[in-house]
């Protein structure tokens, strides 16, 4: 018997997705059945682009723009989202940045109060907004995207790294206050999946890392989006509170 992901009839909402893994992501939902809010914050024309992508699989698709430092703009965009494809049933927190690079002791707060805000304050501003319809119809999916470096703790990675690891602490706490409400809180961690950001000069650290991987190879983004579209589906419904690491072995044994 083949089993399959199924998300039809479902909204889904994916942070930072006109381009990299939450492009991938946002089409990756739709191929399962899923209408795709793709927000974005400065590349239009690319999330415009993803949404092309998503009608022509035949689901709808609305691209919408907000800071999600701001909780009145994420107010804005759920209620964008719920006016045009219907309450979100999925919320896929991605929006992040690894910009605050520099030694753990000489990055002042401000760096480290940056990464907070971006990767832990969005998401929480997220959840917290779509939450109460979630808790209504008792079933919801929140997925938050971690990274392998809290694993790893790479040098001057000091403040993504405090960042995505409060993250993590956050799901797991978000977990348990949630899934009285059968709503699963869960996170995906991807070691170096290479995306458009990553140019021609990164290619000596893609095949380094790729020579210490067990599988031997980098991922590629469709390999996050497949653990996305699990965990946002009824076969992960007994699994609240966990992190799939998505780096094909690294930093992990």
């Amino acid at each position: 018997m083949s089993v399959a992901i199924d998300l039809s009839g479902r909204v889904a909402l994916v942070t930072g997705s006109s381009r990299g893994l939450g492009a991938v992501t946002a089409r990756t939902l739709a191929s399962a059945g899923a209408d795709v809010a793709v927000h974005y914050s400065r590349h239009s024309d690319e999330a415009e682009q993803v949404v092309s992508a998503i009608q022509q699989l035949g689901r709808r698709a609305v691209k919408v723009s907000g800071d999600f430092h701001s909780e009145v703009s994420v107010l804005d965009v759920v209620a964008t989202v719920t006016s045009q494809l219907g309450p979100i049933d999925i919320l896929v927190n991605n929006v992040g940045r690894e910009e605050q690079l520099g030694p753990a002791l000489q990055l002042d707060w401000a760096a480290y109060q940056e990464m907070l805000d971006l990767n832990v304050r969005a998401a929480f501003l997220g959840a917290r907004t779509v939450a109460p319809r979630m808790r209504a119809q008792k079933w919801g999916r929140i997925i938050n995207v971690l990274s392998m470096v809290i694993h790893a703790f790479p040098k001057n990675m000091a403040a993504y790294t405090t960042a995505k690891g409060a993250l993590a602490s956050f799901t797991k706490a978000l977990a348990k206050e949630l899934g009285e409400d059968n709503i699963t809180v869960n996170a995906v961690s991807p070691g170096w999946i290479p995306v458009e950001r990553h140019g021609i000069g990164t290619l000596p650290g893609r095949a380094a890392t790729a020579a210490r991987t067990p599988l031997g190879h980098l991922g590629e983004p469709e390999d996050v989006a497949n653990a996305v579209a699990f965990l946002a589906s009824d076969l992960a419904r007994f699994l609240t509170g966990i992190e799939i690491p998505v780096c094909g072995g690294v930093d992990l044994f």
